[in-house]
């Protein structure tokens, strides 16, 4: 009797019991009455030994006999009965006895969800995040119920796991480059995961947003074309859906679209979001399309409207620079002069209007004057020279330019028939192009 009684206390330390050995006859987790209980743990105690010789056959018989009578004595019930098959499936000599391990692997998560899914760390959320990755493991190409198992892990009446939600997606980018899932199902799970990791507040929130962004644009699925099909239709069936607005402009970006669509979708998103920064935007894809008329509406509107001194001195410089790429000169001075006006250390400022001023001198003026103009060219270029960093890339066109104009200044002979000497003040008056400067001759 003492060696019996020694033998069912040793098996109760050895899982762990929560009370005294004494106890176990009282304890319902390991059966309904005192003499099933006494049954069952002398039950777990064989069951040790032989998990612990690795007589996996027998163990499972004592496993599934335990999980029947008392499947709420132990969680390590479950744990072991995975482990042994888990060897089990990795032996298999056949994908179909490697099959049927895995479906014993399955049961023990299923009934270990059954008996302890409301645990508070390792419970139902937990414990179906453990079977899609322990079927990952064993089955990927079974495609069909790997994704059921995930989606069930994933649900939304569980709190959402970043981790398991990257390894779900990664699985779902395999799938499509194997041909397996189209891309709208990419794009649908993808559009899925990033609302829910949108309103996550795990710590690991963020990097599991940038692996699955990161999958997303290298998969392939979300290119403009696809994006477009998928999503027009449903944007013509509730043009007023301001989300679903917001998640193709997202999906388009995502591509580096910039097509029609994606430039109706930003001015729809505009006109209920006026914003500087989606107007500056605007004017960017409406000059790609050589709009300039409606580039600069939309620049000028960014402009006006920022209160942010440095972003409004970056939005001045970008309309200097689109206008004197469309060779709008007289505009481009006009930007760059509002730029440093607005910052009057800005280098990049002088270094456009010295360009726009060279560009439109052709077609201001003309002979003595034009050459007079070139020195106004100088005098910013050697302004932009002074202001920007001796390592700018514009440094050494600057050096160049400001030789080339140099070599136009006037000649002596022509400042000495107007009475003019090298370092005179000079106002400089080239049709739109003026200002104060000093004579200088080549």
């Amino acid at each position: 009797m003492k060696t019996r009684v020694y033998s069912l206390i040793a098996a109760f330390c050895l899982l762990g019991g929560a009370v005294g050995a004494q106890d176990f006859r009282e304890d319902p987790r390991y059966g309904s009455d005192p003499a099933s209980r006494e049954q069952n743990v002398r039950i777990l105690n064989f069951f040790n030994d032989a998990y612990k010789a690795k007589e996996y056959g027998q163990a499972t018989v004592y496993l599934r006999q335990l999980i029947e009578n008392a499947p709420k004595a132990t969680q390590n019930l479950y744990i072991r009965g995975v482990e042994i098959y888990k060897s089990k499936a990795l032996g298999a000599q056949s994908l179909q006895e490697r099959k049927m391990y895995v479906d014993s692997i399955l049961w023990f998560f299923d009934k270990r969800i059954e008996a302890f899914g409301n645990h508070p760390q390792r419970g139902e959320a937990y414990l179906r995040g453990e079977k899609a990755k322990a079927f990952l493991a064993m089955m990927p190409a079974d495609r069909e119920r790997l994704f059921q198992f995930f989606q069930e892990a994933l649900h939304e009446k569980h709190p959402l796991n970043p981790g398991l939600a990257v390894t779900y997606f990664n699985s779902v980018v395999e799938s499509y480059r194997l041909d397996d899932v189209t891309p709208e199902q990419v794009i649908d799970i993808y559009e899925r995961l990033s609302q829910r990791l949108a309103g996550c507040e795990s710590p690991e929130r963020a990097e599991a947003m940038k692996a699955i962004d990161d999958l997303f644009a290298s998969s392939g699925a979300a290119n403009c074309e696809t994006v477009e099909k998928i999503y027009r239709p449903k944007y013509e069936a509730d043009p007023g859906n301001a989300k679903l607005i917001e998640t193709i402009l997202a999906l388009l970006r995502r591509g580096n679209c910039s097509s029609d669509f994606y430039l109706t979708m930003l001015e729809k998103y505009y006109a209920a979001n006026p914003r500087p920064d989606v107007a500056v935007q605007l004017a960017s894809l409406f000059q790609e399309k050589q709009e300039f008329g409606k580039a600069m509406e939309y620049l000028r509107i960014a402009i006006d409207n920022e209160t942010d001194p440095a972003q409004k001195t970056n939005f001045m410089l970008q309309g200097a620079g689109m206008a004197l790429s469309s060779s709008s000169y007289r505009e481009a001075a006009q930007f760059a002069r509002q730029a440093i006006d607005n910052d009057p250390n800005n280098g990049l400022a002088y270094f456009i209007l010295a360009s726009a001023y060279a560009g439109g001198s052709g077609s201001a003026c003309s002979g003595f004057d034009r050459q007079t103009a070139f020195w106004l060219v100088v005098d910013n270029l050697a302004q932009a020279r002074r202001l920007l960093p001796a390592d700018d890339p514009q440094q050494s066109t600057i050096s160049q330019m400001i030789g080339n104009y140099s070599a136009n200044f006037p000649k002596t002979e022509e400042t000495f028939m107007r009475g003019l000497n090298p370092g005179d003040s000079y106002t400089v008056n080239c049709g739109w192009i003026s200002g104060r400067t000093v004579v200088r001759e080549r």
